[in-house]
């Protein structure tokens, strides 16, 4: 397989220019195909609008280059190059894996070659940000794998490493905005191992006949169907951080009842810790951030937390549905709700 599978690579202008291509040849890979335009380090980033492997408008030379040589994979990582962004074939063309996607193949595919391998840790455990799919846990959990919650960053998930050490060992980490920490050697982020194992993933996915997509597909029907969206409502203005104290306060004080037509089962409040099921309130492991949580009856996910640096408040989608077509009219549903918080004023 490696001497046919085809790899396009590019660091928008970064610095993984050196060490991704080096990786991926290691690993045996003889058709690493590398877009020359973008191999210059530059700050000015001068062949896109931005170099953030999240966009898909980055890609646009590196999908000439793939479209060109027939390549089966894109990987781009940021001026970093601590986080990945990959887009694999469909039957039309080449489309953008999402983190959250991205984040459940590679945690599914360590867990099987460990497995294979004898190499799985007695007491394995993997962990992912409170905003990241709970597809994740559907996964690790059916493999008998512990899945643990942090807050957004890095360093929350590699202190929850160091407290789990000695009785859980860590396999993989992730957060949905594509940045993957595999085992305990490397604290952090980093594109520069997730970019080969997401390519021998890819690749073990080829000898099967199957693209990425087709490997989400399966596992969608085995856990059941995930979608997920990020919103941005934009509180701009003198009076923009009041507005959110005040939408943050409201749904404090009066947490929604119904969100998309389902009944909120549980509000998670995460600055105090407070769990609420009905009229009971427990405590919860994780506290000290501001957000709020609602999970709904079919188990969807949403939400909310200001931003500390931009004035906007940022809404977390999690959807859960019996198929792709039901995630997606929670999704809508649930965009109307989040919409609904930013108000006439600021639309």
């Amino acid at each position: 397989m490696a001497d046919t599978f085809k790899v396009v690579y590019t660091p928008f202008h970064g610095t993984g220019r050196e060490l991704v291509p080096a990786a991926l040849r290691r690993l045996g890979l003889r058709h690493v195909l590398l877009v020359e335009e973008q191999m210059t380090p530059d700050g000015t980033f001068p062949t896109v609008e931005s170099p953030n492997p999240e966009n898909p408008e980055g890609f646009h030379l590196a999908l000439e280059l793939a479209e060109k040589e027939a390549a089966d994979l894109i990987i781009g990582t940021d001026p970093d190059a601590d986080r990945v962004g990959v887009m694999a074939r469909r039957q039309d063309g080449f489309q953008l894996v999402t983190g959250n996607q991205m984040g459940v193949l590679l945690l599914n595919y360590l867990i099987k070659a460990k497995k294979k391998q004898g190499t799985l840790p007695e007491r394995p455990a993997a962990i992912k940000t409170i905003v990241t799919t709970e597809m994740a846990r559907a996964v690790a959990e059916a493999a008998g794998v512990a899945m643990y919650n942090t807050f957004t960053g890095f360093k929350f998930m590699a202190e929850k490493m160091g407290e789990l050490s000695g009785r859980e060992e860590v396999i993989f980490c992730y957060e949905e905005s594509y940045g993957y920490m595999t085992g305990d050697f490397l604290r952090d982020k980093d594109a520069v191992t997730a970019s080969m194992l997401i390519a021998e993933m890819a690749a073990w996915y080829r000898m099967r006949n199957m693209t990425l997509f087709d490997g989400l597909d399966e596992l969608y029907g085995i856990h059941g169907h995930y979608v997920e969206k990020t919103m941005n409502l934009i509180m701009p203005g003198l009076d923009g951080l009041r507005k959110m104290e005040d939408l943050m306060a409201g749904l404090r004080s009066d947490p929604p009842r119904d969100i998309a037509g389902q009944p909120v089962v549980t509000v998670r409040d995460y600055l105090p810790g407070e769990e609420i099921i009905g009229a009971v309130r427990e405590k919860m492991e994780l506290s000290g951030s501001n957000v709020i949580g609602f999970t709904l009856q079919d188990g969807t996910n949403v939400l909310v937390r200001p931003s500390g640096t931009e004035p906007k408040v940022k809404v977390y989608i999690l959807a859960r549905g019996e198929d792709a077509a039901a995630c997606q009219e929670t999704v809508r549903r649930c965009t109307e709700f989040a919409e609904g918080l930013q108000g006439p004023q600021t639309k």
